[in-house]
Formats: C-alpha cells, sequence, structure tokens
C-alpha cells in the first residue's frame, strides 16, 4: 500500500482522501498540539491505554448513594429499607447477595443525584 501526501492530505490506493488536520489534545490539562484526521481527540500519550481509565471514568463525587452492609449470608435474602433521604419516608426491598457488600442507599425515585435535588427543593 502506498501513500501519497499531498498538503496535508493522504491519499491512500482505494480508498477515500483523509485530511490530517493540526488539533489540541482533549485530555484534561494536556494540551499538546498534534496532527490528527477525523475524530481523533488525544495525542498519541493519551492514546494508550493506561489512560483510558482516566478518560471513562464516571465522575461520581456521590458517595453517599451506597451504603456498605456487612452480613454472612449464604444465599439471596431480601430486606426492606428506608430511604436515606432526609423526608422520603419510602420503603424499597434490597436483596442481599453473597459476597456483595455495597448496596443502594435510597429508593428507586431517588437514585441519582438530580431526583434527590428536585425532592430537596420541594420540601
Amino acid at each position: 500500500m502506498s501513500d501519497n501526501i499531498i498538503d496535508d492530505e493522504v491519499t491512500v490506493t482505494g480508498k477515500r482522501k483523509q485530511r490530517l488536520k493540526e488539533k489540541k489534545c482533549a485530555f484534561p490539562g494536556c494540551g499538546v498540539t498534534f496532527i490528527g484526521r477525523g475524530k481523533a481527540k488525544y495525542c498519541e500519550e493519551h492514546r494508550k491505554a493506561k489512560y483510558r481509565k482516566e478518560l471513562y471514568k464516571k465522575n461520581d463525587n456521590d458517595g453517599e448513594a451506597i451504603t456498605t452492609i456487612e452480613h454472612d449470608v449464604d444465599y439471596a435474602t431480601k430486606i426492606t429499607r428506608v430511604c436515606g433521604l432526609e423526608g422520603c419516608e419510602e420503603e424499597y426491598d434490597i436483596t442481599l447477595l453473597p459476597k456483595l457488600n455495597e448496596y443502594p442507599n435510597f429508593c428507586p425515585k431517588h437514585r441519582n443525584q438530580y431526583q434527590r435535588n428536585l425532592f430537596s427543593e420541594n420540601l
């Protein structure tokens, strides 16, 4: 396969033309300028696998949404809990599973931060 480089364009035999552009790396705090094509967002360094965890990590600063329940059950057991949101007295069921200690702290209506904020505003 032969590549012909003509004025920032790469022509690959049998394929359509791909334009190379000068782009800035979108990785937080990087800002390196690189030559990329199409939807390329990251420089060579930040395309490596070790950075993918940081790129696609959920920004979940919501540690209160999960509670730890210590138990030693050998089979699935259902328990009933009260929603952990102040002002909500709704009960919901949780199934305790062996070797799993993290469970939701809120009822299904208030599992995400938006719904909890909306409920708190309407009190």
